[in-house]
């Protein structure tokens, strides 16, 4: 089941992305902070009471930038990254959302993958973005 995040969520998504090397790495605050913001949408994957993934976004004029994706290592494989960025294109456009997109590192190549799949392509790249030696791909998508 797809649900938005409450403010009890925070913990569990904290912990997902702790295990994802190459998630945002928010943090407990960092998504407590975004329950509260206007602008922003975060989305779980529930079963049988755990949050198992989730996917954060900002939407404000027409634009969207997916700024957090993350499914927890047991869950992996199982097409719930890809479900919750369908379920969240498909409300971004229902909201008016016209363009989407996206950063990257580079060398994650599952979710290149997804994006790929999903329909995103390349648009830029900044040389040394994460951690000043890995490069973010930029990737995007119109609605």
């Amino acid at each position: 089941m797809i649900r938005r995040l409450l403010p009890a969520d925070a913990s569990r998504l904290a912990q997902i992305e702790e295990l994802q090397p190459y998630s945002a790495h928010w943090g407990e605050k960092g998504f407590a902070d975004e329950v509260h913001n206007p602008y922003s949408f975060v989305w779980c994957w529930e079963e049988k009471g755990r949050i198992n993934g989730f996917i954060a976004l900002r939407l404000a004029a027409g634009f969207c930038e997916i700024l957090n994706l993350a499914v927890a290592p047991s869950a992996c494989r199982r097409g719930i990254g890809f479900k919750l960025l369908y379920f969240a294109l498909t409300d971004v456009r229902a909201l008016g959302g016209e363009r989407v997109t996206l950063e990257v590192n580079a060398k994650n190549a599952p979710a290149v993958g997804l994006y790929t799949k999903a329909g995103f392509k390349p648009c830029g790249l900044r040389k040394g973005f994460y951690n000043g030696t890995e490069d973010a791909l930029i990737m995007g998508m119109n609605l």
